[in-house]
């Protein structure tokens, strides 16, 4: 069972507190790119229970992972280089 603290630890990028009506959420402490946007990540999540929180921010890490290696292959995004 995940506790408040595990879920800060494993998930830093993200902020997660529980509602005045026992709701879990998690928010993202930066705006999402427009491939993230493009591949359905979230900035805000939700769950009944710590657990599923937990799962459904893995699940947009994965994503936001996604995100990020479509971005590198946008030939329509330029290097700093």
């Amino acid at each position: 069972m995940a506790t408040l603290n595990q879920v800060a630890e494993d998930f830093p990028g993200w902020t997660a507190f529980r509602s005045d009506a026992g709701r879990w959420w998690a928010s993202l402490r930066r705006e999402l790119t427009r491939h993230e946007l493009a591949t359905n990540c979230h900035r805000v999540v939700d769950a009944d229970d710590l657990d599923t929180l937990a799962e459904r921010l893995r699940e947009q890490e994965r994503r936001q992972a996604l995100a990020a290696r479509a971005g590198r292959a946008d030939p329509g995004v330029r290097s700093a280089s």
